[in-house]
Parts: C-alpha cells; structure tokens; sequence
C-alpha cells in the first residue's frame, strides 16, 4: 500500500505584510481564510501540524497532499498572497532508518 506523500511548507513575511500590522492584507487574508477545510477537501489536502514563530514572521505547516501542488490549497486560502512559501517533500527519520537497516 502505497502511502501519501508529506509535505513541509515553510512560509514567510515581512513585517510590512504582516496581517497583524496591515491592514490590507489581513481584510484579504479574513476573507478567504474561512475557506480551509473546503479548500483542503478540493486539493485532497490533510494538514498534519501548523505552527507559527509569531515574532519572527514564520509559519511551518506539515501536510498530506498528492503532490507538490499542495501550493494550490495554499494560495486558494490565501497565504500566498502575502508569504513566500517553500514547499518540499518529507519522511519520518524513522521510516528512512528503517530502510537503511533493511539494506
């Protein structure tokens, strides 16, 4: 049985588009927001975890997704609109010591 990749997405903003301090972007960002768990369902999206290091303008989500175009989902609920995001695949470091014993 074939397992759903996993994701890390790691995204970041400057002070200036910060929804706490602009007023702009947090009036698009409170519009579209509300849109996560039908957007996720469309985009065959699971978030897993999603953290934020508030201060430092960084927020960390882990998801389940098909594929990379998990950056779909994240510009339908609006977060790409006012961060730049990175989106690269990941594995328990569990699972990869597994294999490397198995070989």
């Amino acid at each position: 049985m074939e397992s759903i990749p996993t994701f890390s997405v790691n995204m970041k903003h400057t002070v200036e588009s910060c929804p706490l301090f602009n007023a702009q972007v947090k009036k698009k960002f409170n519009a579209v927001i509300g849109k996560r768990e039908e957007a996720a369902k469309k985009h065959k999206i699971k978030v897993l975890s999603a953290w934020t290091s508030v201060l430092d303008h960084l927020i960390f989500y882990i998801v389940e997704a098909p594929s990379q175009k998990a950056e779909d989902y994240f510009i339908e609920i609006g977060f790409a609109f006012w961060n730049n995001l990175e989106i690269r695949q990941v594995k328990l470091v569990e699972d990869v010591l597994r294999s490397i014993e198995k070989t």
